[in-house]
């Protein structure tokens, strides 16, 4: 009789590996288009916007990335907001100024109010952001441009790396962060980016015009921007091989307040176009937003089985080590035959999606253009990212279930996120 476990088990890995190859499938039959688009003959102005609050370690090897851009400079226009600052934030964006960045003050409001702020004053025909604990690589502009020629395509995403890790923490993000470059490589081919990252994606300055500026009332701005312009039909592209890099957050506490308002953000964000979950919007409606609900579901599941049968078995071990005294040698029985395998379906699955996963990263690291050598931070990844993954999930369906109110305004970082800066 099959089991409840079984059934769960089998249905995990047939969904896992139907996307998986639908993906992978997706980005080989799109292979001619991995390459960018040329840039522009005629460069056009474009603004970028450094929302900053309690940034100084950061904010100067951020802004200096802007300024190596291999990028004409009377076509760069710079705009640094410092967010009521508590620190010396204000003090290093002037140090800019002499070399024509436009510093803008306020009280503390959050990100998507700095960001408004930003636009009102920003003259370029496009506009994009860099977070103030982020670097961009000298090329990455010019090659996002070029998506621009088609007049549908509204944003260009980046690829979003992390910066060199130095905890365990900051390991498991980088084969994260390394998945989404590739995810998102696969939405753009399927009309279906829902996440416009913060740190330097760039948008046309008209969307914002037309549209109104950010939503100031979410905590996930990146996500509110990207669903808005699904609900418009407008098309977000991608460049892969644009790299950005942002620093994980190092510790276990840092990383979980992120996901939280991450996730929550999200849940928040879908609700609010929750219209979006129609053949009207193609892809995005009945495949992508529908996985992501089901993949949520299917982590949380696997997690709570895995450890209620770690629970059953041990007290089961538990009661027959009682039950012989404790003699570990009663217990002990050696299968002597060298042939045996226990091999049933879900272990030729998992040895499917093993393959698959290698595949997907080192592909990922061909068309990034990554040079890190990560095969230990994977070892990682795949030990500990779906427990975490399930138990980020569950804290931000409580948050959004009681309604608990999640607020980002920008905080100052303590003595131990300092040693992991830049």
């Amino acid at each position: 009789m099959i089991t409840f476990g079984e059934i769960l088990l089998y249905s995990v890995s047939y969904f896992g590996l139907f996307t998986s190859v639908f993906f992978l499938w997706t980005m080989l039959e799109n292979k001619r288009q991995w390459k960018n688009p040329s840039a522009p003959k005629v460069l056009p102005k474009v603004t970028v916007i450094v929302p900053a609050c309690n940034e100084e370690k950061t904010l100067a090897k951020t802004v200096r990335s802007l300024l190596s851009l291999n990028y004409p400079r009377n076509k760069l226009e710079i705009i640094i907001v410092d967010d009521g600052s508590v620190d010396n934030t204000l003090k290093a964006a002037k140090a800019f100024q002499k070399q024509g960045a436009i510093v803008l003050t306020k009280p503390n409001g959050g990100k998507g109010t700095a960001l408004n702020l930003a636009l009102k004053r920003a003259s370029g025909e496009f506009v994009g952001c860099l977070d103030a604990d982020s670097v961009v690589e000298p090329g990455a502009l010019r090659k996002m441009l070029g998506y621009f020629a088609d007049k549908n395509v509204a944003a260009v995403t980046p690829s979003l790396k992390c910066t060199k890790p130095r905890t365990v923490w900051q390991a498991i993000q980088v084969i994260e962060f390394l998945l989404g470059v590739y995810l998102r490589k696969v939405f753009a081919f399927l009309g279906a980016i829902h996440v416009t990252p913060g740190p330097f994606t760039i948008f046309r300055k008209s969307f914002f015009d037309k549209h109104g500026g950010y939503d100031t009332k979410t905590v996930t701005e990146d996500i509110e921007i990207s669903l808005r312009m699904q609900a418009n039909h407008c098309v977000i592209e991608n460049a892969a091989d644009a790299n950005v890099y942002a620093i994980p957050k190092p510790t276990f506490a840092t990383l979980y307040h992120q996901r939280i308002r991450w996730y929550r953000g999200f849940l928040d964000n879908v609700q609010k176009y929750k219209f979006l979950f129609s053949r009207k919007y193609g892809n995005l409606g009945v495949f992508i937003l529908p996985s992501a609900f089901i993949s949520v579901f299917f982590a949380i599941s696997v997690v709570i089985y895995v450890l209620y049968r770690f629970v059953d078995v041990n007290v089961q071990r538990f009661i027959n080590l009682y039950n012989v005294n404790f003699d570990v040698r009663k217990l002990i029985y050696l299968r002597t035959d060298p042939f045996y395998i226990d091999a049933n379906g879900l272990m030729f699955i998992g040895i499917v999606a093993l393959f698959l996963s290698i595949i997907i990263i080192y592909l990922t690291k061909i068309i990034s253009n990554e040079q890190e050598h990560i095969k230990w931070y994977y070892v990682l990844f795949m030990l500990f990212y779906l427990p975490l993954f399930a138990f980020w999930w569950v804290v931000a369906i409580f948050y959004k279930a009681r309604k608990g109110e999640i607020i980002w305004t920008g905080r100052k970082r303590d003595e131990k996120e300092e040693k992991y800066l830049f």
